[in-house]
């Protein structure tokens, strides 16, 4: 009786023993899946940021807002992460959620939206240069080619259009003073119409340095351009300087035909 008594205690305690030990089996998978999850979601997280990154900034015509769709993702997926991998309480956690909000939408406006802005800027600004390029290429007395001039026009209409729609009033002005002042015997020489495109380029390389890309190499523009013909050989210049200004852009076209660049 005595060993029957002691082989059900002895069941009883193993049953225990298994019973503990498949208690802290399941806690030891329980927190190993905990960990596994919060990887995934960390590892998400930055998945999708540099998915955005990717999508908004390398590859081209991209969609503006699903780029930022992803990054948003990514900053929710890794708060989730970082919360549930520390035991924060309420303070901390509503803390944390802010400070990373605050990031998602410095990040967004640094690394999407403004990449995403700036492009067709910046493409009209290479198809400006491009159109600059070919005045090298033809002499200063010349009628400009009249595709030449459709071109130059036509760029400059969606520029226009462009700063209308997505710049302030300051852009605008300093697009819309990038003109040529003064009296000029014919307006569809190479000398005019190219010195007037140079204005339009330089006009908007600066706008483009100062809205979207600092690094670009280029000059402030610092319009208008007064024209002058010279009349017997002689030119006067002081309606250029006249208002208080202290320095301009001046082309000087001479009687024989020759046209100095603008200076200041």
């Amino acid at each position: 009786m005595k060993g029957k008594m002691e082989t059900r205690r002895q069941r009883r305690e193993r049953g225990r023993r298994e019973a503990k030990l498949a208690i802290e089996t399941a806690k030891a998978s329980a927190v190993e899946a905990k960990e596994r999850f919060n990887e995934f979601i960390a590892l998400f997280g930055v998945a999708c940021g540099l998915a955005s990154w990717g999508w908004s900034v390398v590859a081209p015509n991209s969609s503006m807002v699903f780029g930022s769709a992803l990054l948003f993702i990514a900053t929710v997926a890794m708060l989730v992460a970082v919360r549930r991998m520390g035991s924060l309480g309420k303070l901390a956690s509503v803390s944390m959620a802010i400070v990373g909000m605050l990031g998602f939408m410095i990040f967004d406006w640094y690394i999407v939206i403004k990449p995403q802005r700036g492009k067709p800027f910046q493409a009209l600004l290479v198809h400006g240069y491009h159109l600059s390029s070919e005045c090298g290429s033809l002499t200063a007395k010349q009628q400009m080619p009249s595709w030449m001039r459709d071109e130059s026009k036509a760029w400059q209409a969606q520029a226009e259009q462009l700063i209308s729609e997505k710049l302030g009033a300051k852009d605008a002005q300093l697009w819309q003073g990038a003109i040529i002042m003064g009296r000029v015997t014919d307006e569809n020489t190479v000398a005019y119409q190219c010195t007037w495109l140079a204005n339009k380029v330089g006009a908007l390389e600066t706008i483009v340095s100062a809205e979207y890309d600092p690094s670009l190499k280029h000059r402030d523009y610092n319009g208008p351009t007064y024209w002058f013909d010279a009349v017997n050989g002689k030119v006067d210049i002081s309606d250029a300087f006249k208002g208080g200004n202290k320095q301009a852009n001046v082309v000087i076209n001479g009687g024989d035909g020759e046209t100095k660049k603008p200076k200041q």
